[in-house]
């Protein structure tokens, strides 16, 4: 039985091809001449018409499902004249249709047989109730032709279901869906013209013409139900199928898998970097437009039977059915990654992109839409964080994944319940050792995991949104404690790390204005720090919030000076009355003559343009002995000392406010 199952699909076609065909053979020879010899106008009129109406099916619902309006002209054919009669019509019209659309032999024989065994149920039915060529219109032929249409659609259906099941191309429940309901009810409508359409034609072969027009009414219909299916599974903008088409595609890839030399199916997903910015900086209309040359670009570096879908946003999802592993699937996406990458020129601006894609691959990574999706977009965010381009899913990832999300749960819980701690690394004049400020540090008090530093959690927050309530958070925190620390006579200011996504919100610095009258502390104790990448990353939204914050008299330092490619020309833009030298050219410059001359460079240029120089990583006397000479102003660094909690720093600040350095450094 195991050898058979392969075959069964086969053995079906031809069972059903033979079964039908002969059918047809049978009554051909048995019926054919009487008809011809007849002559019957109405015969031929009806006939005609199955013939022509077979070459404009009603597409209904998604995929390949539709009826033609020949099943009205083939039931009154039916009704008038035989089941010999309309068998033959209906394969003629089904034999130039499939020419047309270039069918296979094979293909077309199997339609033809279908449609003869099912017409001939419904003839049987007709013939035994005596109701062919003599149409009555009472309760029992109302009956009979009811059950005689009833016949025939379940006939014909069920056919083609058995058919797709024995293949393996579909599900029983996804075949006994809406779908098939509405196919119902399309040929009950095209059936119920029937018997109007032969009483129509016995009077006059003219009537045909009348007939038409309900016909049109119902191709109409089944055209608008097209375009609104459409309009459903599609995305609107590209074309694309959308999140639930796609879904179906990889269940059918799914469902398919096995069949002929497939070793993987492939699904990935893709993320465009820098997307936003396009879209806030030229508008929604030039985004749209970027997002339909992506989805060009996707679909003509893809083979013919691999599917794009458009899953919204900046948000693109790839299935290739068909790759021989997931070496080759990488390999795709790398192709993917450098068509989108070339530049795209908008009404002459030229404007460059790149794409992150995540790939999980079926049976490897999953066996369901739902875990595939999930596994994909897990690693697509790993492509994102590594800015590698490509990542395919392992299982680590997913770990990792997981304890992101935990602690992303546990992150907004943490801000309500006060599990979050600041700690204060001093801020020190490297001239006299004396005590200007504090840089607040956050920490978590995980009751897991203990105290965690902020690289741990700061990037989950960054991607779920809640860096803008952890900042205020932090904001509102700090200067609170200069207030604690103004009431203990300690004039001290306090430096607060802003993040992108925060220096973005147009309402920072009325918030920040806030906070501050709340904790009747002046906005000039503040520093925000900033780094170059934030100002260069979106220069049109962060620039005037720095100058805002400026202009309220809060400092504003560029933060990690040096690092990036654009510190020149930020230091004439940005309203910045500090800089703060990174700590690995500070770490550095007594050993290599490169970090201590950009540890000069930047000193002198800062001073000359009027700026305080703050110098990171601080961590040895010599280090602390050769910025004095450069004229460096603040310190920070562990030679000062190490971030700790408000009331250790208050302690020490307050042994160091009125002690020299050199005395204090003796003291260590």
């Amino acid at each position: 039985m195991r050898r058979l199952r392969p075959h069964l699909p086969l053995l079906f076609d031809v069972a059903v091809a033979a079964a039908g065909l002969g059918l047809l053979v049978l009554l051909v020879v048995a019926h054919g001449p009487a008809i011809i010899r007849a002559g019957d106008p109405v015969t031929w009129v009806l006939a005609g018409a199955v013939v022509l109406a077979e070459l404009v099916p009603i597409k209904i619902g998604r995929g390949t499902g539709e009826v033609a309006p020949s099943t009205t002209f083939t039931f009154a054919l039916l009704l008038h004249s035989g089941v010999t009669a309309a068998a033959v019509a209906q394969g003629l019209g089904l034999i130039i249709r499939d020419g047309l659309d270039e069918t296979s032999v094979t293909r077309c024989a199997f339609r033809v047989a279908r449609q003869t065994l099912a017409l001939g149920a419904a003839g049987a039915v007709l013939y035994v109730t005596h109701l062919t060529g003599d149409l009555r219109f009472d309760w029992v032929g109302l009956g009979a032709y009811i059950a005689a249409g009833t016949v025939y659609f379940l006939l014909s259906s069920g056919i083609s279901i058995a058919e797709r099941l024995l293949a393996g191309r579909d599900r029983l429940r996804d075949e006994l869906s809406p779908d098939l309901l509405s196919d119902a009810a399309t040929e009950a409508i095209l059936v119920g013209l029937a018997p109007l359409a032969v009483i129509a034609l016995e009077r006059s072969p003219l009537a045909i013409v009348l007939l038409a027009v309900p016909l049109l009414a119902v191709h109409s219909a089944g055209r608008h139900a097209s375009i609104h299916e459409r309009l459903a599974h599609h995305d609107s903008l590209t074309g694309l199928p959308n999140r639930v088409l796609f879904g179906d595609c990889i269940r059918q890839a799914i469902t398919t898998y096995g069949e002929g030399p497939v070793a993987v199916t492939a699904v990935m997903l893709i993320d465009l970097d820098r997307f936003k910015e396009i879209n806030d900086t030229l508008g929604h209309h030039e985004g749209d437009e970027v997002l339909r040359k992506v989805a060009s670009r996707l679909r003509e570096t893809l083979r013919e039977g691999d599917t794009v879908g458009r899953l919204g946003g900046d948000e693109f999802a790839i299935l290739l059915p068909s790759v021989r592993d997931a070496e080759a699937a990488i390999a795709v996406a790398r192709k993917l990654c450098d068509a989108v990458s070339v530049p795209i020129d908008l009404d002459g601006v030229t404007l460059e992109i790149g794409a992150s894609i995540g790939i999980a691959c079926h049976p490897q990574h999953g066996d369901d839409v739902e875990t595939l999706m999930q596994r994909a977009d897990v690693a697509m965010y790993q492509a994102k964080e590594r800015k590698s381009g490509v990542c395919c899913y392992t299982a680590d990832e997913d770990d990792n994944t997981l304890m992101r999300l935990t602690l992303a749960g546990g992150l907004r819980h943490a801000i309500d319940a006060d599990e979050l701690a600041i700690h204060y690394q001093p801020q020190v004049d490297v001239a006299t050792g004396r005590p200007l400020g504090a840089e607040a540090l956050l920490r978590w008090r995980h009751p897991e995991h203990g105290l965690m530093p902020p690289a741990e959690f700061i990037p989950i927050a960054e991607q779920t949104g809640l860096i803008v309530p952890l900042t205020m958070h932090v904001l509102d925190a700090a200067l609170l404690q200069v207030s604690v620390w103004r009431e203990d006579g300690l004039d001290l200011t306090v430096s607060v790390n802003l993040s992108p996504r925060v220096l973005a919100e147009p309402d920072l610095p009325q918030r920040i204005a806030g906070l501050c009258r709340k904790r009747h502390v002046s906005p000039r104790a503040l520093v925000v720090e900033i780094t170059e990448s934030m100002i260069v990353a979106d220069p049109d939204r962060a620039l005037p919030v720095a100058e805002q914050l400026s202009r309220m008299g809060v400092t504003v330092s560029l933060d990690d000076f040096g690092t990036g490619f654009s510190a020149l020309d930020l230091l004439k833009r940005l309203p910045a009355s500090e800089v703060k030298i990174d700590r690995s050219f500070v770490l550095g410059m007594l050993d290599d003559t490169r970090d201590l001359a950009i540890v000069r460079y930047t000193t002198g240029l800062a001073r000359e343009l009027g700026m305080r120089v703050v110098a990171e990583g601080v961590e040895t006397s010599a280090l602390h002995d050769c910025l004095v000479e450069l004229g460096c102003d603040v310190g920070q660094g562990y030679l000062y000392g190490r971030p700790m909690p408000a009331p250790d720093f208050t302690r020490w600040a307050r042994e160091h406010v009125h002690v020299r350095h050199r005395t204090a450094l003796a003291a260590r």
